[in-house]
């Protein structure tokens, strides 16, 4: 039931997982250069529609595995029990979570292959920390850094400014923009109702299961919302918070460039639209187009990952 209440918009940690080997999930040798990945996500998850914004920008073809939030026997292979998990074979079987970090690795091996997919994911170690109220939670070192030699970081990024304002606004974009989302479509008994109406429709459920997560959830989440909305110190109307933040990142964008990479999308683009684009079709979303200046921006990141989106 918690998965499903959080598989639109999500709180702190929700995604935060453990690199590991697979050692219980076989795949097929692949030729050398080539890489076969399966997604396992829940749709209507931010940290998920992150990694397929950013795989279907780069053309790589993947699987999707949609995982039942509340039984979830689709990951029963991981001792990992959250999303996003991505499963990569580039010769040896590997299982990449947390959003960033799958982003940042397959990102590195795109560029360069002076290192197995192995090797890079080894510079992202997963560490123990214990938060203000003593609970511990995995956090990653390195996970805005593309690991590059100097020739390479050069090309992507011809000076520094560049990757500076890239990792910031990856980091703004998981920091504070995804914590945006739960409370602008569950502000009302009226959205949360449409939220999980949204989640029931594009989510794995059984037919009880979706009657269940459909109202009995909606219920839930518009209180967690309301906690989530003095937790993140958010005005009373929480419209006000996500317009602000859209329009910043408009303004960050600038007027003279289509996207914050210049003529094609960089990393911190890939990031905002796909945790933006979870709203989609809900009254947040409508609102948001309406009282800010991101429309244009939007469209332009819909039409250049339609070229391209390859997902199957």
């Amino acid at each position: 039931m918690l998965g499903a209440a959080f598989a639109l918009g999500g709180s702190a940690g929700l995604c935060l997982a453990a690199r590991q080997r697979l050692r219980e999930h076989s795949a097929a040798e692949l030729p050398a250069g080539s890489l076969q990945l399966t997604l396992y996500q829940y749709k209507t998850c931010p940290f998920c529609s992150k990694v397929r914004a950013f795989l279907d920008y780069h053309g790589l073809p993947y699987e999707i595995v949609e995982v039942n939030p509340i039984m979830r026997k689709e990951i029963k292979f991981s001792s990992y029990r959250k999303v996003p998990i991505l499963l990569a074979n580039a010769g040896s079987p590997l299982q990449l979570n947390d959003s960033s970090v799958i982003i940042s690795a397959i990102k590195t091996y795109l560029i360069s292959r002076r290192n197995s997919l192995e090797e890079i994911v080894s510079f992202y170690p997963p560490v123990k920390t214990v938060t203000e109220k003593g609970k511990e939670v995995l956090e990653y070192e390195n996970k805005y850094w593309l690991m590059l030699d100097e020739k390479e970081t050069k090309r992507v990024y011809p000076v520094k400014e560049v990757r500076v304002e890239e990792m910031k606004w990856r980091k703004w974009a998981d920091d504070w923009l995804v914590h945006l989302i739960s409370p602008n479509v569950y502000r009302t008994p009226k959205e949360a109702l449409a939220s999980f109406d949204y989640i029931v429709r594009e989510g794995k459920f059984g037919t009880l299961e979706g009657l269940f997560a459909k109202y009995v959830g909606a219920v839930a989440m518009f209180f967690v919302s309301k906690r989530l909305k003095k937790r993140h110190q958010l005005r009373d109307d929480v419209r006000e918070d996500l317009y602000e933040a859209v329009n910043e990142w408009v303004k960050a964008v600038g007027k003279n460039r289509l996207f914050m990479g210049g003529n094609q999308p960089n990393l911190a683009d890939l990031a905002v639209y796909g945790v933006l684009r979870v709203m989609e079709g809900l009254e947040a979303f409508d609102d948001m187009m309406v009282h800010t200046n991101i429309q244009p921006w939007y469209q332009r990141m819909e039409e250049v990952i339609q070229k391209t989106g390859v997902a199957i």
